[in-house]
């Protein structure tokens, strides 16, 4: 289903590409769609449509925007509904662990929130935590936009570059595109370790 989503994406205008950013990054982290389909890959392919670079300008805008949108409602939602949220239903279905794993950011430096938006499904969680654990708005959301300014901005622009390319050269498409998956993977990797103090990550991952 996702797939059909990407793939149909590419095939539209900027117009059509920016709406379906502005309410998937919105949805992200507010209502957590984001446990369900990562928003890395949206980026990557969202940025494959732009021809310019002021509609990776724009794309870029509208994914922080929408992210800014997406923090705070999934913060206002965790300091109102936080335990109720994490004991119900859905709450159980996205594992303790994955929660276990956002609170821990919280005993870390605050600019532990800002690479989390680069550990795809755990930042889906960090605003709804923030507001749980009672951490003051004004301190969560700096780092919240910090981080996701340089998400989108490295993803759209990566898929920018790629998409570029591939359009120059489509023989090139398959080898272009995996090489932007597996440069994701390698920054998540990264941010992980990091954000570990070092270590690697033990268990499952986010």
């Amino acid at each position: 289903m996702f797939n059909g989503l990407l793939d149909t994406l590419a095939r539209q205008d900027l117009g059509v590409v920016l709406a379906l950013l502005l309410v998937f990054l919105t949805l992200d982290a507010s209502v957590g769609i984001g446990l369900v389909t990562p928003g890395d890959s949206l980026l990557l392919v969202a940025g494959a449509t732009a021809d310019s670079p002021a509609e990776v300008l724009a794309l870029i805008g509208a994914g922080m925007l929408a992210c800014f949108a997406g923090a705070s409602g999934g913060y206002f939602l965790g300091r109102h509904y936080g335990d109720r949220l994490r004991h119900s239903r859905l709450g159980r279905r996205v594992g303790e662990a994955r929660w276990a794993r956002a609170e821990r950011l919280f005993e870390r430096r605050s600019w532990a929130l800002a690479l989390a938006y680069f550990l795809p499904f755990l930042h889906a969680l960090t605003p709804a935590v923030a507001g749980t654990v009672g951490m003051p708005y004004r301190t969560f959301m700096p780092w919240a936009m910090a981080g996701s300014t340089a998400w989108v901005s490295a993803y759209v622009t990566l898929g920018a570059v790629a998409g570029g390319v591939a359009r120059q050269r489509a023989e090139l498409l398959l080898p272009v595109a995996t090489a932007a998956v597996i440069l994701v993977i390698g920054i998540s990797a990264a941010v992980r370790r990091i954000v570990n103090g070092g270590q690697a990550p033990r268990g499952r991952s986010a």
